[in-house]
């Protein structure tokens, strides 16, 4: 199959933002003579602020959600909270796009390795909602949370969702209306963020079945369609 939906870069391997607690003895950095680059450090303080960003936005909604309960979360200071975002829509900001850029690789590594464009929309979208459901956090921060950030994160998941487009750029699909395109991802985004909201995160591999018929219906019809619901 053709089309890369996500980056370019591999991320299976990388875990979603708030999967792990930033407080975690072995991300700590020891006091005095450490042996880490400047860079390293940085870099692994940064990691810690967007784990506990997640987890606090998560537990407390975005409203609820200042600077002191997330350095708290990450075991760093305000200082060094601001020697890497500007605000808290600067942190939501780099969680959720590094969360979509995982999961979209995660869906173009499957969805290319298919077989048949069907298949690859079912492989694509169990991997999707596997991954929501692993991490919960993560789910309620991309799909809750971000209705209530600031119009930098608003416009970033605008931009996101467009980018699943590609998954509707296949050689053997006739074009589809960008309309429609945009239609079919908007019904998935809607399911998935009700079932979030509800707090049934970790159900969405449920939803698998009614998802799939949902995206197939009306580009390869009934018959071809329904044999996915009955597939896991």
């Amino acid at each position: 199959m053709s089309g890369q939906p996500g980056t370019p870069e591999t991320c299976g391997t990388e875990v979603l933002p708030g999967s792990r607690s930033a407080l975690d003895p072995d991300r700590a950095i020891k006091p005095g003579r450490h042996g880490l680059s400047p860079e390293t450090v940085a870099g692994i303080q940064r990691e810690r602020l967007i784990d506990a960003f997640v987890q606090v936005v998560s537990e407390r909604g975005f409203a609820h959600t200042t600077i002191s309960g997330v350095t708290e979360a990450a075991g760093v200071t305000k200082k060094t909270f601001y020697a890497h975002f500007t605000d808290l829509d600067a942190c939501f900001l780099a969680a959720y796009q590094r969360g979509m850029d995982i999961l979209l690789a995660r869906m173009t590594e499957v969805y290319d390795a298919a077989p048949t464009w069907p298949d690859g929309i079912h492989a694509a979208l169990r991997t999707l909602l596997a991954a929501l459901a692993r991490e919960p956090r993560f789910a309620r921060a991309a799909l809750v949370e971000v209705n209530a950030a600031g119009p930098k994160v608003r416009q970033a998941r605008i931009g996101n969702l467009t980018r699943f487009r590609a998954f509707f750029d296949a050689p053997s699909l006739a074009p589809v209306p960008v309309s429609v395109v945009d239609a079919i991802v908007g019904g998935i985004y809607s399911a998935i963020h009700v079932q979030t909201e509800t707090g049934e995160a970790e159900e969405l591999p449920s939803l698998l079945p009614s998802l799939t018929y949902f995206v197939l219906l009306p580009l390869i019809g009934r018959e071809a369609a329904s044999r996915y619901l009955s597939e896991s």
